[in-house]
């Protein structure tokens, strides 16, 4: 008979509780090791995922806008006319496979249909007229303003200096001369 040696020896269940006591005092120390490492990478990883969030939905903002009004404003009418000119198709007569040849065809010229829009003048000729009037309007108050800061002379007013100019020169020729001897 063959006999595994391992059998053979008996271990102590005390040494066996104590190794495994041991044990998970090695596991737990090794996890909270493990959990301290690990928790402030997951606190920055969580952070970094809540601003790359923040950053897809403000770029994912004027798409899901654009999609949702071509949805209400082309989409939907589209999809009504074309129900109306179907059910319009539907009451005619003739046979199953005509009546549904019919609605198909009115659904998907309905559906198929552009609405005209109403196009907007632009009046481009009154646009230019008032920029024009508002610039002439502008020159024409810098010309005033202009000619109020100029000095003003007043071509009848006398000339003060002139009057004292000569009053300066007649004065002495008025006094009497010394008499040479």
């Amino acid at each position: 008979m063959v006999t595994c040696k391992s059998l053979e020896k008996a271990i102590p269940a005390d040494q066996l509780r104590d190794e495994a006591a041991a044990l998970a005092d090695s596991l737990v120390v090794r996890a909270e090791r493990a959990a301290n490492w690990a928790a402030p990478r997951v606190v920055r990883a969580r952070e970094e995922v809540a601003r790359a969030a923040r950053e897809a939905q403000l770029r994912a903002q004027p798409v899901v806008d654009e999609a949702r009004s071509r949805v209400v404003e082309d989409y939907v009418p589209a999809a009504q006319r074309a129900a109306v000119a179907a059910q319009a198709a539907a009451t005619t007569e003739g046979t199953l496979s005509e009546r549904a040849q019919r609605i198909a065809v009115a659904a998907r010229n309905a559906a198929l249909e552009i609405p005209e829009v109403p196009v907007k003048k632009k009046h481009t000729v009154l646009k230019t007229l008032g920029w024009l009037t508002l610039a002439g309007a502008a020159a024409g108050a810098a010309y005033i303003v202009w000619r109020r800061s100029q000095p003003v002379e007043d071509p009848w007013a006398e000339e003060y200096w002139a009057d004292a100019a000569e009053e300066t020169s007649e004065a002495p020729s008025e006094a009497p001369a010394p008499e040479a001897q």
